[in-house]
């Protein structure tokens, strides 16, 4: 349920405003979703769930994908950006429109390292109405896509129900590996039919690994890949409906120890979908846990101990997501179909900031951030099952921004994993205003 990967905002103070106070705009939402052609089908074909952006074709658009399922067989929505205010649904054409009995989620991720963004996309039902293989598919490099889950070593005979998909690099080979959420309630779902993980090998090549903490890990819905103890290699937090969170550490090895969520403070579940990120500029990622119209929110105090801060109560959608919506370089949040954002006072703690026209949506789902016209604000998507889905622009006045991209050293397109760190001109190492975490997913 995701985002651009990498050609994202921060927003900071650059060299020429070094040593004023970083002040912010007000933002301004607009619901231009008829304008720019993104709803998708009307009720009651609707249905989506997962949302994501990249740019998959390098035109320096992020363009957007929305998976969905519902009461029938339906094809993912491609919507190619073509100028920043218009795009066009084009997934038949480019080969990702993946048409099945539905998808609860996807990434894209350059899984070959050739510097493009790929698609993973976790299929949840085959039809009529029977679990299927998950599908992987190549792009050329102008965004257009080939198939390759069997030749890839995803297994047909593999049919479990996934819901949540993300790409990282397990054991710090330079390649990104798979990992799939099967089900949705966690502790009380078949232990037969836990979780799928498959190494990259790299040519397109991946190996099954059916064994250890990450495969029998009682994981239900969303998850997301994450250093939130600090310690340079990427761990998964899962939700768990009917259980605790479930927390992933990695040795730096690949190898993956399921931690009990309390022994780090944690003491809220996780239902639906978890969200990360550096809310106070101490360069530590904070936890977001979504769970039955709440969400709670808990301050990371240094290597991935946490203490809980509030919960956010009547909250729409499965998740909540963090970006700069008023460019003053701390992070704001919005809940999925909410009617109001939440700003960051700059100390981690939030208030009602302005109105998100959402307009008239039923059952919101995920949310993804990009900034789709290239103006120096995030704008977001929100994927909605049973109305239409909603892109809102983004119309904040003033305020600084930086736009960086990111590429690792094998060449692969997002560097997932890597951390990007911002200060002030001339304070290399002091106070930052500006933490950011590439990865492939928030769950």
């Amino acid at each position: 349920m995701r985002h651009l990967p990498q050609l994202f905002c921060l927003s900071v103070c650059v060299a020429c405003f070094a040593q004023q106070d970083i002040v912010g705009g007000e933002p301004h939402f607009t619901n231009i979703t008829n304008l720019a052609g993104t709803g998708g089908p009307t009720s009651p074909h609707t249905g989506g769930h997962g949302v994501l952006f990249a740019d998959v074709n390098a035109d320096r658009l992020p363009d957007l994908y929305i998976t969905m399922i519902f009461r029938q067989p339906m094809a993912d929505l491609f919507f190619h950006n073509i100028d920043g205010r218009l795009f066009i649904e084009d997934g038949k054409r480019r080969g990702i429109a993946d048409f099945d009995g539905g998808s609860h989620g996807a990434c894209f991720a350059d899984l070959d390292n050739d510097g493009d963004f790929d698609l993973f996309n976790g299929t949840t039902w085959d039809y009529p109405r029977h679990p299927a293989h998950n599908n992987l598919f190549r792009n050329d490099g102008i965004g257009h896509f080939t198939e390759l889950s069997s030749q890839a070593g995803i297994p047909r005979e593999r049919r479990w129900p996934t819901r949540g998909v993300l790409t990282f690099d397990m054991d710090q080979d330079g390649d990104l590996d798979l990992f799939c959420v099967t089900n949705y309630l966690g502790s009380e779902d078949p232990p037969a039919e836990r979780n799928e993980i498959y190494r990259n090998n790299s040519n397109w090549n991946f190996s099954s690994i059916t064994d250890g903490p990450l495969s029998t890990a009682p994981c239900g819905q969303g998850a997301i890949d994450t250093d939130f103890d600090g310690d340079g290699d990427i761990d998964i937090i899962a939700a768990n409906r009917t259980g605790q969170v479930n927390i992933l550490k990695n040795d730096g090895l690949g190898n993956m120890v399921l931690l009990d969520a309390s022994a780090i403070g944690i003491r809220h579940r996780a239902g639906d979908g978890i969200s990360m990120a550096d809310i106070d500029n101490d360069g530590d990622l904070d936890a977001l846990f979504a769970s039955d119209d709440q969400g709670h929110l808990y301050v990371n105090q240094g290597a991935g101990i946490f203490s809980f801060q509030r919960t956010f109560k009547e909250t729409n959608g499965y998740m909540g997501g963090f970006a700069d919506l008023d460019n003053d370089s701390d992070l704001d949040l919005v809940f999925a179909g909410d009617e109001v954002c939440w700003l960051n006072a700059g100390n981690g703690r939030f208030q009602p900031g302005p109105a998100i026209p959402v307009g008239k949506i039923d059952d919101p789902r995920g949310i993804a951030f990009a900034d789709i016209d290239n103006d120096g604000d995030m704008d977001f998507a929100i994927a909605c099952k049973r109305s239409q889905n909603a892109l809102i622009r983004n119309n904040c006045s003033t305020g600084n921004w930086l736009k960086v991209e990111l590429i690792s050293p094998q060449g692969q397109i997002g560097a997932f994993g890597a951390v990007t760190r911002v200060y002030r001109a001339g304070k290399i190492g002091e106070q930052l205003i500006g933490y950011r975490e590439s990865r492939s997913n928030n769950g």
